[in-house]
C-alpha cells in the first residue's frame, strides 16, 4: 500500500483556516511616543461602524479612544484599545443614531468599570461615597442608553395591556389567556 499522497490531492484536502476573531480588525503598536493603529482590510471601520462615510467611521473610532486614559492604551494587561471597536461591532449599529449611541455606551461602560475599581479601592468613606455616586449615575446612564437603543430599534412602539378583574371573597381567578375550546364556547 502506498502511503504517499499526490501533491494535487493534498492541496484539495488541506484544512481550512479558522475565521479570524471578529475583534481582530486592528493591530496596535507603541513606540513610546505614539500609538499606531493598523486596519486589517480597507473596509474594517466600515464593517464595524456601518457607515459608508470614512469621515463618520474615523470620527467615531477616534472619539472612543479620546475617553481612554493613557494607561489603557499601552500594550499589556490594561490595554483596552480593542474594546471600543469590538463592542460597537457586537452592538451592530444600523444607522447613524445607533452608531453614536454604541460609542457612547462603550465609553459609559469603561467609565462605569473604572468607577467600580475606584470604589473598591477607596480607603476613606468620603472617597468611597464620591465613587459610589459616580458609579450609580453611570449605571443609570448606561441603562438609559440601552433603553434608548431598544426604543429606537422598535420604532418607539410599546405595547402595554392592562386588565382589571374583580374577584369576590371565596372566588377564583385565572391569570393568562384562556381558550374554552368546547362546543358553544363562542356563544353568549
Amino acid at each position: 500500500m502506498n502511503d504517499k499522497v499526490p501533491e494535487n490531492v493534498k492541496a484539495k484536502t488541506k484544512p481550512k483556516k479558522p475565521d479570524q476573531p471578529r475583534y481582530d480588525l486592528f493591530s496596535f503598536t507603541n513606540d513610546g511616543n505614539t500609538v499606531a493603529v493598523t486596519q486589517h482590510g480597507k473596509d474594517a471601520l466600515e464593517r464595524i461602524y456601518g457607515s459608508k462615510s470614512p469621515a463618520v467611521n474615523d470620527g467615531l473610532f477616534n472619539q472612543g479612544y479620546m475617553t481612554l486614559n493613557p494607561k489603557e492604551v499601552e500594550p499589556g494587561a490594561n490595554d483596552v484599545r480593542g474594546f471600543f471597536p469590538a463592542i460597537v461591532r457586537d452592538i451592530e449599529p444600523r444607522d447613524g443614531i445607533e452608531r453614536m449611541l454604541a460609542v457612547q455606551m462603550a465609553a459609559t461602560h469603561v467609565a462605569l468599570i473604572r468607577q467600580g475599581g475606584r470604589m473598591a479601592n477607596a480607603e476613606q468613606l468620603p472617597q468611597f461615597e464620591a465613587h459610589e455616586r459616580a458609579f450609580n449615575k453611570l449605571a443609570r446612564t448606561y441603562t438609559a442608553q440601552m433603553e434608548a437603543l431598544r426604543k429606537h430599534r422598535s420604532g418607539g412602539k410599546q405595547t402595554v395591556t392592562v386588565q382589571h378583574v374583580n374577584v369576590s371573597d371565596g372566588g377564583q381567578a385565572i391569570v393568562g389567556n384562556v381558550d374554552t375550546g368546547g362546543r358553544g364556547g363562542n356563544e353568549r
